[in-house]
């Protein structure tokens, strides 16, 4: 079984309630269930949270949402990881069927699509590998214009020689983002890091790879999807 789990507990830090914040007339969480509701590939997708407002509002969009999170693996600091392991080990006790690979579908990659979800799918089908993640082009690069601060002064993230002086002749780097990430059990069940060794990468277009962490991204996304509603129209 292909388990698709979108992640939503009830505590955010940064934005409140950000799972479920109304964009373009529609709780941010909305995006993900209709994306993984549709991706055919899946063959059951669920909903993962501690807060009974979410679970309420996802079933209501049509998601299942078998279990109650844990509140020990519901916080700030809680990694991803033991989070799809517990869904993992809900869904089969409750299915008796066997998780072969978990598809995480974050509710804060709500430009995403189902072929998006699809091409990972069939590239982690293709074996060779443990994980599929997507990536983007990265804006900047820690070869040239990325800098960290030692000692009150900055410095080159990854210098290297002859230095580079041309943004062009920099090795090219990818940014990591939220549209989808596949793993399989083994790596669930057992991997200390969400990026095994075997890891391949879905290329996406930055313009689909908008990822919600500010107030500031969420007014953005508003902007844009209430734009081209309008321009539908």
């Amino acid at each position: 079984m292909i388990l698709g789990v979108t992640p939503a507990r009830g505590g955010s830090k940064g934005i409140r309630e950000k799972n479920i914040r109304v964009i373009a007339g529609r709780p941010l969480i909305a995006f993900a269930i209709e994306v993984g509701l549709a991706t055919r590939l899946i063959d059951r997708y669920i909903v993962s949270t501690d807060s009974k407002k979410i679970a309420r509002i996802a079933v209501s969009l049509g998601a299942t949402v078998p279990f109650e999170r844990p509140a020990i693996i519901a916080t700030d600091s809680a990694p991803m990881l033991p989070v799809l392991k517990h869904a993992v080990v809900e869904i089969e006790r409750q299915t008796g069927d066997v998780v072969e690979a978990v598809v995480l579908l974050d509710p804060t990659a709500p430009l995403r699509t189902v072929e998006d979800v699809e091409s990972a799918i069939k590239l982690f089908q293709q074996g060779g590998c443990d994980a599929v993640i997507s990536v983007n082009k990265s804006a900047k690069n820690p070869y040239f214009n990325m800098v960290e601060i030692r000692n009150g002064y900055c410095n080159l993230v990854k210098p290297i020689d002859p230095p580079v002086t041309r943004r062009q002749d920099a090795p090219e780097v990818f940014e990591m983002n939220t549209v989808v990430s596949i793993f399989s059990k083994k790596v669930v069940m057992n991997a200390k890091q969400r990026i095994p060794k075997k890891t391949r990468y879905l290329m996406i277009p930055r313009e689909r790879s908008i990822d919600i962490d500010t107030p500031y991204d969420l007014q953005r996304l508003d902007f844009l999807l209430s734009d081209a509603s309008r321009l539908q129209q």
